[in-house]
C-alpha cells in the first residue's frame, strides 16, 4: 500500500497537540505500507526537525513558506470568502509538487491533515482520501469570541462563519472524515454522517507515580504561543492563585510549555507563578505536581494535556467543554468547574482531601488507558484504513 501523508506543518517536535496527533499517525501509517510525507516548512526554523523526520521517513518532501508569504495570501483574501486559514497556506510549489506526485505513484490512500490541506487533497482524485479535520475550528473561534474586543473580535467573527461553511462544504469530497471527538463531530453538522468518525488522540501511558504526598504545586502544560493556553494560564496567575494563597501561602502554580508568549512570561514570579517553559520529561512535571488545573473557556476538541495529566494520575480540574470532549463525568475521571470561583472551590477541596484526589487520579487513569491508550488507537487506526481501502 502506498500512503500520501499531507500536513501543513512538519509533525515534529511533538510540542503542541496538532503535532502529538499528526506524529502518532504518521508512524502508524508508515508502519502499514509505503509512506510519502509532504508537508509546508520554514527552513530556517525547521532545520533540525527537518533533519530528524528525513532519517526516520526517507520518502519525505519539504516545501518552504514562509510567514511573508502567508501574510501575502491573507491580503490577497481580503475580498473572497475562503477562509484566511486556508488562505494563509497557499502554495503554488506546493500544488506543483503534488501534482507530479499524482503522476509518478499511485496512492492507495491520502491522509490530509486539516482542511487547510483540502485544496491539494483535491489534486488526488484517484485515491481514498482522508480528511482529518481534528478539531471543529469554527466552534472554537465561536468561543473565543468572548474574550476578544476591538478588530480581533470583528476577524474572527468573519472568520468563524467562513469557517463553518466550509468545514460543511468539503464533509463530501473524500472517503471518509475524521474528528477527535464526538462533540466536533456533532458541532461540524457530521453526526449522521455515515463517513464521518471519531479517532481520539493517542495518549502515552506512564508508570504510577510513587509519592502521592501533597506537594502544594498546581500545573498547567501546553503549547504557550496559543490563545487559550494564554489565557488559561493569565486566568489561573491573576485571579484563581490570589484567593488560594490567602489560605494556601505556599502553593505553587507551575507553566510548562514550549514557546512561552511574552505574555505568559510575565507571569513569572508573579502570586508563586513559575514558568518553565520547554521542559525534556513533561511526564516527571506532572507526576510532581498534585492538581492539572486547566480553564479552558474558548478551547475545542480533545486536550491533549488534561489526558497527558491523567495518564499520570493527577486530578484534573477543567471546564465543561473539556471534559464533555473528553467523555469524562464531573466527581468521577475529573472535576468540572464553570468559572474562577468554581475552580478555587474545587481546588482548595482536592488540596484537603487526598483521598478524593487519589480516586479521581485513579479513575482518569483507567478511562485513559479505555479509550486513549497507544493499543486503544492503534488498533482504530488499522481498522478505519482497511474499511476505507476495502469499500
Amino acid at each position: 500500500m502506498k500512503i500520501l501523508f499531507l500536513s501543513s506543518r512538519i509533525p515534529y517536535p511533538p510540542d503542541r497537540g496538532d503535532k502529538v496527533r499528526t506524529l502518532v499517525l504518521l508512524r502508524k501509517l508508515a508502519s502499514m505500507g509505503e509512506l510519502h510525507l509532504v508537508s509546508l516548512v520554514d527552513h530556517k526554523k525547521d532545520s533540525d526537525a527537518i533533519n530528524t523526520i528525513k532519517k526516520e521517513f526517507p520518502h519525505s518532501y519539504f516545501v518552504s513558506h514562509t510567514r511573508f508569504q502567508a501574510l501575502i495570501n491573507l491580503a490577497r483574501n481580503v475580498l473572497r470568502k475562503l477562509p484566511f486559514q486556508v488562505a494563509y497556506y497557499q502554495n503554488a510549489k506546493l500544488q506543483s509538487l503534488i501534482h507530479n506526485l499524482s503522476k509518478e505513484h499511485r496512492f492507495d490512500l491520502v491522509y490530509t491533515h486539516l482542511i487547510r490541506m483540502v485544496p491539494y487533497a483535491r489534486i488526488m482524485r484517484e485515491s481514498k482520501v482522508i480528511l482529518d479535520y481534528t478539531d471543529c475550528i469554527s466552534l472554537e473561534y465561536s468561543r473565543s469570541l468572548g474574550h476578544l474586543s476591538g478588530i480581533k473580535k470583528l476577524f474572527f467573527s468573519i472568520e468563524a462563519k467562513r469557517t463553518a461553511k466550509y468545514e460543511e462544504r468539503v464533509a463530501n469530497l473524500f472517503a471518509e472524515n475524521w474528528a477527535i471527538s464526538p462533540i466536533d463531530i456533532q458541532k461540524l453538522g457530521l453526526k449522521d454522517h455515515h463517513r464521518s468518525v471519531v479517532l481520539p488522540n493517542q495518549v502515552f501511558v506512564a508508570p504510577l507515580r510513587d509519592n502521592v504526598k501533597l506537594k502544594m504545586r498546581l500545573i498547567f502544560t501546553g503549547n504557550m504561543s496559543v490563545a487559550h493556553n494564554i489565557v488559561a494560564a493569565q486566568n489561573v496567575s491573576k485571579k484563581i492563585m490570589p484567593a488560594l494563597l490567602h489560605d494556601y501561602p505556599n502553593l505553587v502554580f507551575t507553566i510548562v510549555g514550549a514557546a512561552p508568549a511574552p505574555d505568559i512570561l510575565a507571569l513569572d514570579g508573579l502570586n508563586n507563578t513559575k514558568v518553565l517553559g520547554f521542559v525534556d520529561d513533561l511526564y516527571t512535571e506532572l507526576q510532581n505536581s498534585d492538581i492539572f488545573i486547566a480553564p479552558l473557556y474558548f478551547s475545542a476538541g480533545i486536550q491533549n494535556k488534561a489526558l497527558e495529566a491523567m495518564a499520570c494520575g493527577i486530578p484534573v480540574i477543567t471546564t465543561p467543554n473539556v471534559a464533555q470532549s473528553l467523555d469524562a463525568h464531573d466527581e468521577v475521571e475529573l472535576m468540572i468547574a464553570e468559572d474562577n470561583h468554581a475552580f478555587v472551590e474545587k481546588t482548595a477541596y482536592l488540596l484537603e482531601h487526598q483521598e478524593a484526589r487519589d480516586q479521581i487520579g485513579k479513575s482518569g487513569r483507567a478511562l485513559v488507558m479505555k479509550k486513549y491508550s497507544p493499543e486503544a488507537i492503534n488498533l482504530m487506526i488499522e481498522e478505519r484504513v482497511n474499511h476505507i481501502i476495502n469499500s
